[in-house]
């Protein structure tokens, strides 16, 4: 799906346009072949260099290609509950020297966002559009982060009472954490390069924009290797749970096997053909429960000291 908006400097809403004009935002959503084919006849970049625009795994990186500067990064998907594998998005920007351009092959909801804030920059100041895009897509990556260490935390919390399901909403955290660290390492790198001026020359204001994003990129992949290694400490602390949980289970057990052991032992010696005492007893039968209510009183309280009941 191709959308065009244009903003100029007199303006101070967002607007989406028909046709394609210098300095226009070209946006393409669920990206297909030939939306690929539609900008390499606008862009005049070959259409080869473009089909990476629609690999869902494709990792961060920047190019250029003759007069256009193609940046490929990731940006976090919606937690919507469900067991997805893929849990941050591809998104590819280029930039050339009539347009800005932003390729995703799903829908990407930081762009959604930005579109549906109705963005006052200027579309024709293509440095700037970029900064405010790469400052959404940063800050959507520490607002992800921040709230799965909370998560994490939260489940610290009545370590005793812990279930099956903590233990596979652990492992899916971790997932989504090193996906984000994949997404956002090489992102680093590339906003460190922007900031070197080696593509782009920035004003100074989008300069300490990218001061601020470097920062924030950095502490969101800190943030994710501390809250890695807590969900390491915590399953291993939840391992221990559970070993004794079954520790306790296997005891109990065993103790009442035992237990229950004391009547059969006792009426199966007079089950023999031997002379036992108070075989010839009316009361014999009476005796023998007598006997073995004791035994197993007398183990049961037993295991019960040694903490096994």
């Amino acid at each position: 799906m191709l959308k065009i908006y244009f903003n100029s400097a007199n303006r101070s809403r967002l607007g989406k346009i028909k046709n394609v004009r210098e300095g226009a935002w070209i946006n393409i959503s669920e990206a297909e072949h030939g939306d690929l084919e539609r900008i390499a006849d606008l862009t005049d970049l070959d259409l080869l260099d473009l089909q990476d625009a629609l690999d869902m795994q494709e990792l961060p990186r920047i190019e250029r290609h003759k007069k256009s500067v193609m940046l490929f990064v990731r940006s976090p998907l919606e937690r919507n509950g469900n067991n997805d594998f893929i849990h941050t998005a591809s998104l590819t920007i280029i930039i050339t020297d009539k347009y800005f351009i932003t390729i995703s092959a799903g829908r990407n909801s930081i762009v959604r966002e930005i579109q549906k804030n109705s963005l006052s920059v200027d579309t024709s100041q293509r440095g700037k559009l970029l900064v405010h895009l790469l400052l959404k897509i940063s800050q959507s990556f520490t607002h992800k982060v921040k709230e799965i260490s909370y998560e994490v935390l939260s489940k610290k919390k009545d370590i005793e009472k812990i279930k099956t399901d903590d233990i596979s909403e652990l492992i899916k955290y971790e997932d989504i954490l090193n996906q984000y660290i994949s997404g956002l390492v090489p992102m680093r790198n590339i906003f460190e390069t922007l900031v070197k001026g080696t593509y782009f020359q920035f004003y100074q204001e989008d300069q300490d924009l990218f001061d601020d994003m470097v920062i924030s990129i950095r502490q969101s992949v800190d943030i994710c290797e501390v809250t890695l290694k807590s969900i390491k400490s915590l399953r291993e602390s939840y391992q221990i749970v559970f070993t004794n949980r079954l520790n306790k289970v296997i005891q109990f057990l065993t103790a009442f096997t035992i237990v229950m052991t004391v009547p059969t032992i006792i009426g199966s010696f007079y089950g023999m053909n031997v002379r036992l005492p108070l075989a010839d007893s009316h009361y014999a039968f009476e005796y023998v429960i007598l006997f073995s209510l004791l035994g197993i009183f007398m183990l049961s309280f037993f295991f019960y000291k040694k903490k096994w009941l």
